[in-house]
């Protein structure tokens, strides 16, 4: 837990005051140290074979494994309230005016994967694992942010 702390600690601050509520109220979460991927949409093969496609799988893991990792306690049923904050890495490229506007918060990952693709990954992911089903999700919210060091955050709570 110690990373997450770390990797919490290097957000905006505007984002950990909005995030204080949510701290407050959860009951489960998952840190998923990686850079945030969206869900891909289904492939077809020439034979109409349909399949996911490879980097999609490879995120699913890769979150199925670091809640599996992380699980505390009994998976949640009823209604479930869910927050996905996802940290993207801030463009190498860019000017460090810029590169230093989007750590604080003012530039923000208005850039592919959706927002919507990004919790449907990981809800999908964490099925089984702190929930039963996502189909159990009521109220949810997704904030992509740049930052220091990217991963994904993801909080749940009973409603």
């Amino acid at each position: 837990m110690d990373t997450v702390e770390n990797w919490f600690s290097t957000l905006p601050e505007y984002l950990k005051i909005e995030l204080d509520l949510f701290t407050m109220v959860y009951d489960q979460s998952v840190f998923i140290n990686t850079i945030p991927a969206g869900k891909g949409r289904p492939r077809f093969s020439r034979r109409g074979h349909c399949y996911t496609p490879e980097a999609t799988k490879k995120a699913e893991q890769l979150a199925h494994y670091s809640g599996q990792q992380q699980r505390a306690g009994v998976l949640m049923t009823g209604q479930i309230g869910v927050l996905v904050l996802a940290v993207f890495p801030v463009p190498v490229s860019w000017s460090k005016k810029k590169q230093t506007a989007a750590r604080a918060g003012i530039i923000r990952p208005a850039v592919k994967p959706d927002f919507d693709n990004v919790a449907k990954l990981y809800c999908d992911a964490l099925n089984g694992i702190i929930w039963e089903d996502d189909k159990q999700i009521v109220d949810g919210r997704c904030i992509k942010i740049y930052g220091q060091r990217p991963g994904v955050l993801v909080l749940s709570w009973q409603l």
